[in-house]
């Protein structure tokens, strides 16, 4: 009998710290989603400062851009391709710049790079001319152009015709 009161005893004294030592997996989890949940809630903080420090006219030509603009207006600024300005047509209208981030495929990242091209002045995106080599892989010298080539050939006739 006294065995089994000491493991009763021991049972209860054992059992509740066994409980806070190991957590509970539901509320971890329920926890971890409500974490994402408000992460995905809202821009980040310094998304909202980004955006609150274009001025008036950055703004009005940023909008004017995500609301009217066509294609290439919209691939003009950075990161935005064929497939993300299509998303941004979708997502249109756009009241405020700070609501780009709820396109697919616009984050933080993307985001900051449109506001700094806008507080740039929305310079025009150039690139790189692709030049061809002088040269060939071994070093030779290129061929001459088919017109030379038949500057060269026209002259071997005509002194060919005179000798005759």
């Amino acid at each position: 009998m006294k065995r089994i009161l000491i493991a009763l005893i021991s049972l209860s004294i054992v059992s509740p710290l066994y409980a806070a030592v190991t957590p509970n997996k539901k509320k971890t989890a329920s926890a971890a989603k409500a974490k994402s949940e408000s992460a995905t809630d809202g821009p980040s903080i310094k998304s909202q400062a980004l955006a609150k420090a274009l001025t008036a006219g950055q703004r009005g030509e940023l909008l004017d851009i995500l609301n009217k603009g066509d294609d290439k207006a919209m691939q003009s600024l950075p990161d935005i391709g064929g497939t993300r300005a299509a998303a941004v047509k979708k997502a249109r209208p756009f009241a405020d710049p700070i609501d780009l981030l709820k396109v697919e495929g616009i984050g933080d990242v993307t985001f900051g790079e449109i506001i700094a091209h806008a507080k740039a002045g929305f310079p025009a995106v150039t690139k790189p001319a692709v030049t061809k080599p002088k040269t060939t892989l071994s070093g030779a010298k290129k061929k001459a152009p088919d017109s030379a080539k038949k500057k060269t050939s026209e002259k071997a006739t005509e002194s060919a015709t005179k000798k005759k």
